[in-house]
């Protein structure tokens, strides 16, 4: 005989379900603009505010 699904599992799984359903039925508007956020990144190595990535810290740089 076949084992009948969880009753709790399915109600669960279908909530989850309809949650997706609302979340993508909406867009989500941006949260940083990429042009901006380049902008204050560039300005920030200007002005020597972003070190370059050192060998005990690959890809973090270090605050003056």
């Amino acid at each position: 005989m076949p084992a009948s699904p969880d009753p709790a599992g399915e109600r669960l799984a279908e909530l989850f379900r309809a949650w997706k359903r609302d979340i993508s039925a909406v867009p989500m508007p941006s949260l940083v603009d990429p042009v901006r956020a380049a902008s204050v990144i560039a300005e920030a190595r200007e002005a020597g505010c972003i070190c370059p990535p050192t060998a005990h810290a690959p890809g973090r740089g270090r605050w003056n």
